[in-house]
């Protein structure tokens, strides 16, 4: 329970110098899906306007309120955490009581002209690290271990790995065309890749 509040009070808790609530709103999602601390699974943060909400992907976890307070976010007790932005969509942020930095991508609506039935329709192929992807939203025979999924939160569509039934990777979809797929929020490698479609 204690490593729980410790990480959720440092997570919580951000300090800058320049940053504002509003540069912050908005929903994020962990690189990589890594878990840490009292977040395991896919985690996802949403900052609004006086609230911050953690959820294991779409599954709600906590809301708690918070204020600003000379260029920080305060919440009932006092923790801090040292952030920096890679761009105004990659939020960093590292703190003594973490293991180590956290890398959060903002979620951004999805560019697409297809509907949800025409994307399931299709099958993209993305090579990555030498191997090969089938990424099928449509057909999840018993006998494949794993499955992709498509899932919307908001505006912004995901590919959704389950391994076993259970979901273990969530990563956003910047665009959807009918020959492309384009992916980001990765923790290694390049920021995006990029799927083509099978014919």
């Amino acid at each position: 329970m204690m490593k729980f509040l410790d990480s959720y009070w440092v997570f919580i808790l951000l300090l800058g110098t320049s940053i504002t609530a509003q540069e912050l709103e908005g929903k994020w999602i962990v690189s990589g899906n890594k878990s840490f601390g009292g977040f395991p699974g896919i985690h996802l943060m949403e900052v609004s306007e006086d609230s911050l909400l953690h959820y294991n992907f779409d599954e709600f976890i906590t809301k708690t309120s918070y204020t600003t307070e000379e260029n920080k976010l305060k919440i009932d007790t006092l923790a801090f955490a040292d952030f920096s932005f890679k761009n105004p969509n990659r939020l960093i942020i590292s703190s003594e009581r973490l293991e180590r930095p956290i890398d959060y991508i903002r979620l951004v609506p999805t560019k697409t002209d297809l509907n949800v039935e025409e994307i399931k329709q299709k099958k993209y192929n993305l090579e990555r690290g030498g191997k090969s992807f089938e990424i099928d939203f449509k057909n999840h025979p018993d006998s494949k271990i794993m499955h992709s999924y498509l899932k919307k939160i908001d505006q912004t569509y995901f590919l959704v790995i389950h391994r076993y039934g259970n979901a273990i990777t969530a990563v956003p979809i910047e665009e959807i065309t009918e020959d492309k797929l384009f992916l980001y929020g990765f923790s290694r490698g390049p920021n995006k890749l990029v799927a083509t479609a099978i014919e």
